[in-house]
């Protein structure tokens, strides 16, 4: 039978739905009328038109299908004949349904269903093929055209979806589809060059005009029995109609005397935005969304910050850090990622998740539930008689089917596979989870030979996705499901879906972090309809694992732009006891919080033709409050300034009313009555600005006092001249791309002497130092070496209240340096200390590797700990990790931040330095190194070594670690 269907769906167009759909026949010519919607169908030709008001949007279309031995074409039938009934349904009220039977001279019957709901602004369409013997189905196509169109336009385009967030979204002008890879299934050792658009979208596609924003939307209504897509053929030319237009269900065989077709939606809208967002109510009404009753997810993930290095000891760290610091904030998840091992946890998942749970924290874990490995292949699965081998998917000619991964994918129509999967996810429950990020879910879209010859790619999907929500949902208790590497379609399984790819992936000439940026963009819709939340990926204030390759402060704010206004997530993918204050001020903006845990998307105000056609992801981005207000997000893709401008009518406010606008990251606000808002931005610059009714305090840039000031360059050294003794509390340094300055030291010149204020080891676009209140005339950026091409940089100065931590060393261990290794397997190193001031916000440490041919096997591990009277450490005050990922080959300065306070400047600390899982050579080779001195430099503590893990410790004579230590105390008088 063709699908009985059940869902409502809201108009958000001008529409006439007083009355129902209207039919009427003459001879062999039908005719429908529903509001604006025209259907008219040609029983002579098997053939019909759709028509917006007098505008053609689909002529002369047929229906088709594809049999394993013949086709099938509305055109060619023998005889047809039409029907009208009317429908009743509890969900979307009464309807009418046009029935067109096709019937083909040896007795096959094609039928093709539209359907007109009174009060609903789209129609339907699903189609059947039957006979009186068994057919083979491989493509049902209720829509086939070689013209679509939308009335008058002058930048005409075609919006489309990826198979799955392996590949990406893309807009193109209608007669130039641009390129793209748009792949579906990914096998091993895939090949996926840019080549020319096929034209195929997958799941829905729109056709919209650029300035009018008319358009055509179309897709998957349901996605039960096939896969979805629409193929769209170029125009001849410039906002020309569409030269192909196709609706089909496609993926494996069908087989019986009655095959059926999955649900199409049509619908033209006057804002194709609105019409995508109908389309996303739509589906849903069909096939509810698994809804989250709980928070959006906010806190930390650890795939960035540590990869495959991802261990217990260190996990436990990550969580006293987030449940100190950052608790407060709303913070919550501690979440593992690709790379976690079960086996890095030798105490065990549960316990690890209670220590979480204690915390007042929530645990999330991940799991690639499709794939099966080559060590596992021949391993039996459990007692159930089976191998996993027995569980793979095989091909037509029986070897099975291996991902772009390596693994095999399962086969979930065999009673192993769904074994597996739900002992898994049982496993997971079981563990104490909180979070299931379920990873690379296209391996269960695989088509191929299954166990069951009567399921195809998605059904074996929706098997397995099946049994995982089922699983959680019968725990009893929440568990937030996000889907990654997956399908739009269907989502009736996870309560969030990844966006894009990985951050860390570009694609063409896109950095990561734009290509998460229009993905994300385009899909704005999917919140809250296909799913309550989407997934923008992690934000990475500085992304420390990649060392020099580290995001500069313009890069890292364009992305915290982007996953604020993704809908749905911040979790924060950055090692933080490691992040740069001014980043880690970001971690701590409440306003910018408040917008990524409202878990709204932010729709594009324009698409641009990302993508396909290589321009920049869309620059404006706007979103409501729950107040009648606007977020906004503005962000310059281009190397050069940009001023933006933001209308009225862009922002979906009313011309002339008085707004409070706020700059989230910068915090300036000011009043304005609204007309057009003139908004400049530096190249690769981003802002996040709240349109609000409620009125505020003025808060205006501040001067740079600095402005016009001469910086003059030295050896390795760039200084500024104030003219005059000057009051400030921040410093500000840019340096002009390639960021080749490494190792640097900001100093004030007093008396004749300069003093170091900090360090660190790249400046790269923008550096931020909070400083308490100071004066000087004379500032310095010294530095070590540099990399690449050195560009003098800009040092600008304020007095300014700020919301990055204010602080400056206090006391330091420099002088010429020379390496130490001895820090792996037993060996360890210790630096002893006293502090001035009674607290430790932050110290500075050189660091680097000495790597052969293996990088260590473990993190590199610092702790910083109390002594006892007899010098050996008495208690843990903190405890960070490194993982041996892009160290520098040669000495850097890494800056570590423990926000220890309450310290006691009578007693005696130390920094200890160790790598356990790590293999100790006598020859460093393959090992962490740290910078020291043998003239020691540091009257207040000394070096020490351990052979034994920590149990006994030897002085190392006349050695001291390079080291600094801060402090947010007040400068002492004089400096002032």
């Amino acid at each position: 039978m063709i699908n009985k269907i059940v869902f409502t769906l809201a108009c958000l167009i001008t529409f006439n739905a007083a009355h129902a759909a209207e039919f009427s026949q003459q001879g062999q010519q039908v005719t429908v009328r529903h509001g604006e919607y025209k259907l008219h169908y040609d029983l002579n030709r098997g053939t019909g038109d759709l028509l917006w008001g007098n505008v053609p949007v689909i002529k002369t279309f047929r229906s088709t299908a594809q049999l394993s031995q013949a086709s099938l074409d509305s055109a060619k039938a023998v005889g047809r004949s039409a029907l009208w009934q009317k429908v009743k349904d509890p969900a979307r009220g009464e309807g009418e349904t046009l029935t067109l039977n096709n019937r083909f001279a040896d007795g096959t019957t094609l039928t093709v269903r539209f359907w007109f709901f009174n009060d609903k602004s789209w129609l339907l369409s699903d189609m059947q093929v039957s006979a009186q013997k068994n057919l083979h189905v491989t493509k049902l196509t209720p829509i086939s055209a070689s013209f679509a169109d939308i009335g008058e336009g002058g930048d005409k385009r075609i919006y489309t979806t990826p198979y799955s967030n392996n590949f990406d979204f893309g807009v193109a002008a209608v007669n130039h589809f641009g390129l793209s890879q748009n792949g579906t299934d990914r096998f091993a050792n895939p090949d996926e060059p840019m080549v020319k658009f096929n034209g195929v979208s997958h799941w829905v596609t729109a056709l919209f005009d650029n300035t009018n924003h008319h358009g055509l939307v179309a897709g998957a209504a349901s996605v039960q029995k096939w896969k979805s897509s629409q193929l769209l053929g170029e125009a001849q030319q410039a906002n020309g109609a569409l030269s192909e237009f196709a609706l089909y269900n496609w993926g494996g065989t069908q087989s019986g005397k009655q095959v059926s077709s999955d649900l199409f939606f049509i619908g033209y809208f006057n804002d194709y935005r609105d019409g995508l967002e109908s389309y996303g109510k739509a589906y849903n009404q069909g096939e509810p969304r698994l809804n989250w009753q709980g928070a959006v997810p906010v806190g930390f993930n650890a795939f960035y910050s540590h990869d495959s290095y991802g261990k217990a000891r260190d996990m436990y760290d990550i969580t006293d850090y987030v449940a100190k610091n950052l608790k407060p904030l709303g913070y919550e998840y501690i979440n593992m990622d690709g790379g976690f091992q079960p086996d890095g946890y030798p105490e065990g998942m549960k316990t690890f998740t209670d220590y979480v749970h204690k915390k007042g924290l929530k645990a999330g874990g991940y799991l690639t539930p499709f794939a099966i490995y080559e060590n596992w292949l021949d391993l039996p699965v459990d007692d159930t008689g089976y191998s996993h081998r027995d569980a793979c998917l095989h091909d037509e000619k029986g070897q099975l089917v291996k991902t772009y991964l390596g693994s095999y994918a399962l086969d979930m129509s065999h009673p192993a596979a769904q074994y597996i999967v739900r002992r898994n996810i049982k496993n997971y429950l079981a563990w104490g989870y909180d979070y299931i990020k379920l990873d690379f879910l296209d391996m269960g879209l695989y088509e191929g030979k299954h166990h069951n010859p009567a399921v195809n790619g998605i059904q074996n999907y929706r098997i397995g996705m099946k049994i995982m929500r089922d699983e959680v949902l019968a725990s009893g208790r929440p568990v937030f499901l996000n889907a990654s590497i997956a399908p739009l379609l269907p989502a009736a399984f996870t309560h969030g879906r990844r966006a894009a790819c990985d951050t860390s992936l570009g694609v063409a000439n896109y950095s990561g972090i734009e290509r998460q940026a229009f993905n994300s963009a385009a899909s704005w819709w999917s919140n809250g309809t296909l799913y309550d939340y989407n997934d923008a990926d992690m934000f990475l204030p500085e992304y420390i694992i990649q060392g020099n390759n580290r995001y500069g402060q313009l890069a890292a704010q364009r992305l915290a732009t982007t996953v604020a206004l993704g809908g749905g997530h911040w979790l924060v993918g950055d090692n933080l006891p490691f992040v740069d204050e001014d980043r880690s001020a970001w971690l701590e903006n409440k306003a910018l919080l408040k917008v990524a845990a409202d878990g709204s998307a932010a729709r594009p105000v324009s698409m641009n033709n990302f993508y396909h056609a290589g321009e920049h992801s869309p620059a404006m981005l706007v979103r409501k409050d729950d107040k009648g207000g606007v977020y906004v997000g503005l962000t310059n893709w281009q190397s050069k300034p940009q001023t933006l401008q933001l209308t009225p009518a862009s922002l979906g406010l009313k011309a002339g009313s008085k707004w409070q606008i706020t700059e989230l990251y910068s915090g300036q606000s000011w009043q304005q009555k609204l007309g057009v808002v003139s908004y400049p931005l530096a190249g690769g610059a981003t802002a996040l600005l709240h349109f609000s009714k409620q009125s505020g305090v003025t808060i205006p840039v501040p001067d740079n006092l600095a402005q016009g000031k001469t910086i003059t360059a030295g050896i390795n050294s760039y200084e500024l001249d104030l003219d005059k003794l000057t009051q400030f509390n921040q410093i500000v340094v840019k340096e002009p791309a390639p960021f080749a300055i490494r190792n640097y030291a900001l100093a004030y010149q007093e008396g004749g002497a300069w003093h170091t204020l900090t360090r660190g080891f790249i400046l790269g676009d923008k550096r931020t130092f909070s400083l308490p209140e100071m004066s000087a005339r004379r500032l310095r950026v010294q530095f070590e070496n540099h990399e690449g091409n050195l560009n003098a940089p800009e040092i600008e100065v304020y007095q300014h209240t700020t919301a990055v931590p204010a602080m400056h060393i206090v006391q330091e261990s420099i002088a010429p340096g020379s390496e130490r290794t001895d820090m792996q397997g037993e060996q360890q190193l210790m630096q002893t200390f006293t502090l001035q001031q009674p607290d430790l916000p932050k110290l500075d440490f050189w660091l680097f590797e000495r790597y052969v041919d293996a990088v260590p096997g473990d993190n590199f591990r610092i702790q910083i700990v109390l002594l006892d009277s007899k010098g050996n450490p008495a208690q843990t005050l903190f405890s960070a990790a490194l993982p041996p990922f892009n160290l520098p080959s040669r000495p850097a300065v890494y800056s570590l931040w423990p926000r220890l306070t309450g310290l006691d400047i009578h007693k005696r600390y130390a920094l200890i330095f160790s790598s356990q899982g790590s293999t100790s050579q006598p020859t460093g080779k393959n090992s962490y190194s740290l910078w020291v001195s043998t003239n020691n430099p540091y009257a207040n503590g000394e070096l020490r070594h351990s052979v034994d893990n920590g149990k006994t410790w030897q002085t190392a004579t006349n050695q001291d670690l390079l080291f600094a230590l801060y402090s947010r105390a007040p400068f002492k008088s004089g400096v002032k």
